[in-house]
């Protein structure tokens, strides 16, 4: 038997079918329990200070307050959630604002529900998770033609600037062990070497940070 919580989800949509069937859904979880569910931002921000979820799915279109203010106005919160963007936008500036905020997963709704799943487990954990339907949107606002460059040189080890490329690959510190031929503790240590030295928060960031420096080109991956 385990003593593990289960991850406290709290979910804003002002669509009410959409998000009490999600609820129903995820209540099927042993690990997940839904603790709020919400129409808008404005409920969002009375009371999530008070119902405390680990993880905030939201969604960026609702009345009144939107998901953007809501993920402005996160870092003034006692009580900062993790959040999962939950929508149908995959238009690069929406994107790419929602991933500035610091967001910990970016989920189109028409993905698999394994993919929520696995985002809110991910976001549980301090890990990011960047729909690929999504990423690409964000590469759309990059130029893709562009040279890249070695600035890498100047903050990171050649061997970090590897373990930046299987991220940007999508690949979890298991699968980057196991394609460099490392241990997964030396895996997760880079990545955590990574962020520091970018000053970012999660996975997601770092490998924006990598397109727009041009350091790593789509058409390397």
């Amino acid at each position: 038997m385990t003593n593990e919580l289960p991850i406290r989800v709290a979910i804003a949509d002002d669509n009410a079918e959409y998000r009490l069937t999600l609820a129903d859904l995820l209540a099927y979880e042993p690990d997940i329990e839904v603790v709020a569910v919400w129409a808008n931002g404005h409920e969002v921000l009375r009371d999530v200070e008070q119902v405390r979820p680990d993880v905030l799915l939201l969604d960026i279109t609702m009345p009144e307050v939107d998901g953007l203010c809501v993920l402005k106005a996160a870092p003034l919160l006692a009580w900062r959630p993790k959040i999962v963007v939950l929508t149908m936008h995959e238009q690069s500036p929406v994107v790419l604002e929602a991933v500035r905020a610091g967001v910990s997963g970016y989920i189109v709704k028409d993905a698999p529900m394994e993919d929520l799943l696995r985002a809110i487990r991910e976001a549980h954990e301090g890990r990011a998770m960047v729909h690929p339907q999504v990423m690409r949107a964000v590469l759309g606002e990059i130029e893709r033609y562009a040279k890249p460059n070695d600035g890498w040189k100047d903050l990171l080890t050649a061997r970090e600037f590897d373990v930046l490329c299987q991220m940007a690959a999508g690949k979890s510190n298991e699968q980057i062990a196991e394609s460099l031929h490392i241990t997964l503790k030396t895996a997760k240590n880079h990545v955590s070497h990574i962020l520091a030295k970018l000053h970012v928060s999660d996975r997601s960031q770092a490998v924006l940070h990598a397109y727009r420096e041009r350091w790593i080109l789509p058409d390397q991956l």
